[in-house]
């Protein structure tokens, strides 16, 4: 009886392994980061090449075996699993392979992965930003993405800077790009936000990029998405650095002997009678009673040197992320200080940094983004630095007491000359900036594929500027004291909801659709204040109350908003045939009622040639990947003035009875327009993305033609009407440009790796109608050349010699300025300024170098620009000697009869050997502006793995870094970059920063 329990037993046993051999093997392929299904991923079992794929919701059902199967998916590593006998259920996790393919970028109101990017969108990660000790964001993406240019507007802790992409977009309006920060619409230069929470920037310059913002999109758009919570870790980062700057290039100017002999020399040729040279009578007259000490002492004063120092700068941020649980929660806080070149210049930012994210059910997530920020800005004035350059060699900077030397012109009675060391200590200007910028939302899960946001966003700012000028400076001399204050601020609400539906029917077909609704208000106030006449400079502007005048009172407000409707469908054909349709409803209080509304579509495609079954294998063993992209979109401007639909009543003072004048209001000299429309620009751009060699070498393309149609413009109205001008939709202009970037990996080994990145970018932007019936609105404004990008002036044909024709100069002498006759008119006047260069560049770019060897690394970055013209004003200044101001060496050498090859006239007190230079200027002061300059050499060690494990460190890097040491131009100004257009003068010299660096991570 036993036996035969036993053997029952044992054939059950048998029945259920049979039955378990026999039940189907059921799992699910998911995204190893996120945990979400990856649908139709290709599986292969035992070699034999027979395959199946997942279902759209990332489920297979598989015979029951012992097998060995691999799970293919584009973008991701194949992962290969043994299946042992009576497995049931399996989980495939299938990790990103990171080649640059799959990353992903974030588009407006959404992310794409960049192989199915259908337009032209450039992207940069937090990692290559950080590279750079910047201090805003602007300056880190300086010469790292094709087709944005970035110019620094001062070099003044603090100061802003403006960016171009893809050219120019106006001609009268614009404020540059919007930002998208965490989905926060802002305008301006946002400096408030530290580097160092960046996690990603990307760049939409073409219409179909950008045509998700409509309105606002004309400039460019770039969308900020800051660091978060890692899934599934806890950590802790620090990055600090410490630093001192120092002047890169300083003027070579002459000493006070060689002043001193130039100043006689200069009078003398005025009238030798009056002013003869060597005469201690003339010297009197010429010289003030301190020069002529310091003539007899042998003396030279070094201006520069007394208001410039070696400048420190640190940084340090702290952040604390945690990504474990359902809750994550990233914190950071930064502190800089930067102290200026110039003394009493300084910035110092404070900001801190929360990021949360909660998934509150399965459907349910709600998230915070916050970033705050407190800027403290000291602000010395433009003329400390012009004026030391430029003060009298001879002049003492210090009086017999050590004080900041003042003197008192008797014919006038105010200081003969700020003192540029009063300026910097005495005079106070100060500048407070709060901002706070932050978003909620919520993310619903409807049903499987359809997702519902909601995003409330607020952009808060302040600003307070306080100026004293006391006694010991020329604006406050003779006033006793000038103060002015500042307030200005706005407040921006957003609140978008948008739809989200992912539908795949099938392996062959996918699409993805985006609807929802935005509207967003601004609320904008502005005040000022100036007095003067206070009893004492102890106070500055502390107390405006003491002041006896009240000089100003002026105060400003308005508001604005937007409302939109906007969607998008990206469709998907094979994964390799893409199509984007894009639009968005606009309506803005900015325009009249007759426009107050505006239509913004966009279509792009893209054709990915690699994934093409007909290209073969031998094809695609070579070539990795091959992308061809196609676009055309409309996007527009609303960056108007916000009362030029309106006719402007001003303030104003009426005679009543003859005699008593009653306060009241007149029309302004301006005429509202409430016809006023969008400036639209219309843009097509088409490119290919190209990469070779196992993506050693991959190259990007883009080219574009924009035509930019109903610029405004200011038209002059007949006197009759009782206005003198109104702005109309009347201009267009095109711009057409070229975009490259290439990556290449020349050495990638274990041990050594070079990386190298380079973009290179051009554009041409012409006018192509501006009035009716007008060609030309002025000599900077002409139809087929780029708008206000044109130094008109005379001709600078060299110098008068003896014996030459005096014709165009009758009362001329040798060593003048000669000036070319260009109508052969036989007179110099204002129709013989031509063209003499332009300050468009036909090309700019940067260039990236990474070296590393096992832990040491190398990295060079470098940036160029050239065929562009800057008007060096200075340096004309500088060089020709008028015996009042300090000029360079080079100025040294001028015409004499012993010297006639001389391009420099004659040295003369009241500038009549430049006098055919109507204006007092010509073409000399126009110079190539063509540069390559080194901007970051950073050497960097990671400490090893074994090392760390042992401190229980998870990273640890020093690096040290100099940044902008070199220099490589032939402009004879101190730095091609302070400026393109007329009158270039430096107010705050160029500065080179050598840090020291720590990054460390817990």
């Amino acid at each position: 009886m036993k036996r035969s329990l036993s053997l029952l037993l044992l054939l059950l046993t048998f029945h259920t392994w049979v039955v378990a051999q026999n039940k189907p093997l059921g799992g699910k392929v998911v995204d190893a980061a996120s945990g979400k299904p990856l649908p139709f991923v290709t599986i292969t079992g035992n070699g034999k090449g027979t395959s199946m794929k997942t279902d759209a919701d990332g489920g297979f059902t598989l015979p029951a075996t012992k097998a060995t199967l691999s799970f293919r998916y584009v973008g991701y590593k194949t992962q290969t699993i043994t299946v042992s006998p009576g497995e049931t259920s399996l989980l495939v996790k299938l990790e990103s392979d990171i080649s640059g393919l799959d990353e992903v970028v974030v588009i407006g109101y959404g992310q794409q992965k960049k192989k199915d990017i259908t337009s032209a969108v450039s992207s940069l990660s937090g990692k290559e930003i950080s590279e750079l000790p910047a201090t805003s964001i602007n300056s880190a993406l300086q010469a790292r993405v094709p087709g944005v240019q970035i110019t620094s507007a001062g070099y003044q802790p603090g100061a802003g800077t403006t960016i171009k992409i893809r050219g120019i977009n106006s001609i009268m309006q614009g404020d540059g790009p919007i930002y998208v920060v965490d989905g926060v619409i802002l305008t301006g230069d946002i400096r408030e936000i530290n580097p160092y929470d960046i996690e990603s920037v990307d760049v939409l310059k073409d219409a179909s990029a950008a045509a998700i913002y409509g309105a606002r999109a004309a400039s460019g758009v770039v969308i900020i998405t800051t660091k978060k919570a890692r899934t599934g870790r806890a950590s802790v980062d620090y990055n600090g650095y410490y630093g001192v700057q120092k002047i890169v290039k300083t003027y070579d100017f002459i000493d006070g002997a060689q002043y001193g002999y130039l100043r006689r020399l200069a009078w003398a040729d005025e009238d030798p009678n009056a002013w003869p040279m060597n005469n201690p009578e003339t010297d009197r007259k010429i010289f003030s009673a301190v020069e002529l000490k310091s003539l007899a002492e042998g003396k030279t004063y070094n201006w520069p040197d007394a208001i410039t120092h070696a400048a420190q700068q640190q940084s340090h941020t702290l952040s604390i992320s945690n990504g474990i649980g359902k809750n994550k929660v990233y914190l950071s806080g930064n502190y800089l200080n930067q102290d200026g070149i110039i003394r009493g210049s300084n910035m110092k930012r404070y900001s801190l940094k929360a990021n949360i994210e909660s998934a509150v059910t399965d459907k349910l997530s709600i998230g915070l983004n916050t970033n705050f920020s407190h800027i403290g800005t000291d602000i010395v004035s433009n003329e400390a630095y012009y004026g030391a350059v430029t003060m009298s060699p001879l002049r003492p900077i210090y009086d017999s007491a050590g004080n900041p030397l003042i003197e008192i012109d008797p014919s006038t009675g105010n200081l003969t000359a700020n003192n540029p060391l009063t300026l910097t200590k005495d005079a106070v200007n100060h500048r407070v900036d709060d901002r706070m910028i932050g978003n909620i939302y919520l993310d619903y899960k409807l049903f499987p594929g359809l997702s519902f946001r909601s995003n409330l966003g607020a952009d808060i700012y302040k600003n307070q500027q306080f100026e004293y000028y006391p006694r010991t400076t020329s604006d406050g001399y003779l006033l006793k004291g000038l103060a002015k204050v500042q307030n200005f601020g706005f407040r921006d609400w957003l609140w978008e909801n948008t739809f989200t539906y992912d539908y795949n029917p099938s392996e062959d077909h996918s699409l993805n659709l985006l609807s929802g609704f935005t509207f967003q208000k601004r609320r904008q106030e502005w005040n000022f204040e100036q007095a003067s006449g206070f009893p004492t400079d102890e106070l500055s502007y502390k107390n405006m109350s003491l002041a006896n005048r009240r000089d100003y009172i002026l105060s400003d407000y308005f508001n604005w908003s937007t409302s939109s409707l906007l969607g998008r469908a990206i469709y998907k054909y094979k994964q390799r045939y893409i199509l984007n349709f894009t639009a968005r409803y606009d309506g803005s209080s900015r325009f009249g009622a007759q426009n107050r509304h505006g239509f913004f579509p966009s279509v792009s495609g893209a054709w990915r040639l690699i994934d093409e079954p007909f290209l073969g294998v031998k094809f695609k063993s070579r070539v990795n990947d091959a992308k061809i992209r196609m676009s055309y979109g409309v996007i527009g401007n609303q960056d108007i003035s916000y009362d030029k639909i309106y006719s402007r009543m001003n303030a104003a003072s009426y005679p009543f009875n003859g005699n008593t004048q009653s306060t009241g209001y007149q029309i302004g000299s301006a005429k509202g327009n409430d016809a006023l429309k969008w400036e639209s620009q219309h843009q097509f751009n088409t490119g290919f993305d190209v990469a070779v060699l196992n993506s050693r070498v991959q190259l990007s393309f883009d080219y574009y033609n924009k035509n930019i149609k109903n610029l405004l413009l200011q038209r002059g109205l007949a006197p009759s009407q009782g206005f003198d001008t109104m702005m109309i939709n009347v201009a267009s202009m095109n711009t057409k440009g070229i975009d490259i970037g290439i990556k290449l990996a020349p050495v990638k080994t274990p041990n050594f790796d070079w990386q190298i990145d380079l973009n290179w970018s051009r554009y041409r932007s012409k006018v192509t109608s501006l009035l009716p019936g007008r060609d030309s609105l002025s000599p900077y404004l002409k139809v087929g050349e780029a708008p206000n990008s044109l130094i008109v002036d005379y001709v600078f044909d060299g110098i008068y010699n003896k014996g030459d024709d005096f014709s165009l100069n009758p009362t001329g002498k040798p060593g003048d300025v000669r000036i070319k006759d260009l109508n052969n008119d036989g007179i110099i006047n204002q129709y013989d300024r031509a063209i003499v260069g332009r300050t468009t560049p036909k090309a700019w770019g940067g260039i990236w170098n990474y070296f590393r060897y096992k832990r040491v690394s190398l990295t060079v970055f470098a940036s160029y620009m050239y065929g562009h013209n800057i008007y060096n004003k200075a340096y004309m200044d500088y060089v020709y000697s008028d015996g009042r101001r300090v000029i360079l060496k080079d100025g040294l050498n001028y015409w004499t009869p012993e010297n006639p090859g001389a391009n420099l006239p004659r040295p003369n007190a009241f500038g009549s050997s430049t006098r055919t230079l109507p204006q007092g200027s010509s073409s000399f002061a126009v110079q190539k502006g063509d540069f390559l300059r080194i901007r970051n050499i950073t050497l960097a060690y990671d400490l090893s793995p074994t090392l760390l494990a042992k401190l229980k460190i998870r990273s640890l890097g020093i690096y040290g870094q100099v940044m902008e040491p070199f220099l490589f131009t032939g402009y004879k100004g101190t730095d091609p970059e302070i400026g393109v257009g007329m009158g270039s003068y430096d107010i705050y010299p160029r500065f080179s920063t050598y840090l020291f660096g720590l990054k460390m991570g817990l």
